[in-house]
């Protein structure tokens, strides 16, 4: 999007105050720093929902996804697979999440936007994101969020259509699809977790994100959030949570990689995927050092560079074109929350 002169003063006024812009300028020291390149950063949560929970953001200071730049937005969202793969071996777990917050409601407590990304492995006493599929989505409000994904969303090309791999041929039985392309599968499953919530499946891989390449991890997330903004805007909640599971865990026993976005309202039912932070028990340095140890050989390939931007632009709108009304509710609400 365009960033006004007044959103420029926003930010600027916003930076000032912000923990995680003190952090990474060094005005607030030690710092569990554990990757860094000329655009992103990741540091280790002082309070961690599982040992080894990684903090990732860009640098430069953004509220929400839709006031960054789309090169700046696939530099970051391409590294995902290779710091879930670093900080996996780090700390010999079976699986991955990564969480997204959008708007108080949803968990979001910084103005700085930033993804979760959380080792996982069977028996870790981590029962946050247990989903239940116990609601339905009316007949009316799937129409109303696939005609918005229909808007959002460019028509995928023909040969990517009902090009559908075996591993997902059960997930599409029972559930309405929105959108595919050669590289991904939307769909409204007919039982979920919360009215509206829409799952994104990747084509070329069945259970570990740190497989994906680059561009397809971009195309994946970007993906994910052009489905966040429409049922967003289609079921006006008033947040979103973006939930990844990719490898084994009590709660993805299957293992499968999916991306399960939720619009969130008020003491809905989804409280119970945020965790109370409570500081490590366990020496945070030692973990930092294993996990850095592993991410050094993480850059984002220049050489595709060129070619995410190209596929990005033919298949996936940016989320940055506007602002809409709904955005600027949720910055309102992270304010409100930050007052109470």
């Amino acid at each position: 999007m365009q960033l006004t002169p007044e959103i420029k003063q926003q930010l600027a006024e916003q930076k000032k105050q912000c923990i995680f812009c003190k952090l990474i300028s060094g005005e607030i020291p030690n710092a569990k720093k554990v990757f860094e390149d000329d655009k992103t950063i990741a540091l280790l949560d002082i309070y961690p929902a599982v040992k080894g929970h990684t903090l990732f953001m860009l640098k430069e200071h953004y509220p929400m996804p839709a006031y960054v730049s789309k090169e700046e937005l696939t530099h970051k969202l391409s590294l995902i697979p290779g710091l879930s793969q670093a900080i996996k071996s780090a700390m010999v777990r079976t699986g991955m999440n990564v969480f997204i917050a959008m708007g108080g409601v949803a968990g979001q407590q910084s103005y700085h936007f930033m993804l979760h990304l959380l080792p996982r492995e069977p028996e870790d006493k981590f029962f946050n994101f247990l989903l239940k599929r116990n609601t339905k989505t009316s007949e009316e409000d799937k129409k109303n969020i696939s005609d918005l994904l229909q808007k959002i969303l460019p028509p995928s090309s023909t040969s990517g259509k009902s090009i559908i791999p075996s591993f997902l041929t059960k997930s599409t039985e029972a559930a309405t699809i929105l959108y595919e392309d050669e590289k991904i599968l939307c769909l409204l499953p007919d039982e979920a977790s919360a009215k509206g919530q829409i799952t994104v499946y990747s084509k070329t891989e069945e259970r570990f994100i740190e497989k994906l390449s680059q561009q397809d991890s971009a195309h994946l997330f970007e993906t994910a959030f052009q489905a966040s903004r429409a049922i967003f805007e289609a079921m006006r909640a008033q947040g979103t949570n973006i939930l990844l599971f990719s490898g084994e865990s009590d709660d993805n026993p299957s293992g499968r990689l999916a991306i399960h976005i939720l619009p969130r309202w008020q003491n809905d039912s989804l409280s119970g995927l945020l965790w109370e932070p409570k500081r490590a028990a366990y020496d945070l340095d030692e973990i930092a050092s294993k996990i850095k140890d592993k991410t050094w050989k993480i850059k984002f390939e220049l050489q595709v560079k060129k070619e995410i931007n190209a596929s990005a632009e033919e298949r996936v709108p940016s989320v940055l074109t506007s602002l809409s009304h709904s955005q600027q509710e949720i910055m309102q609400a992270i304010a409100q929350m930050r007052k109470s």
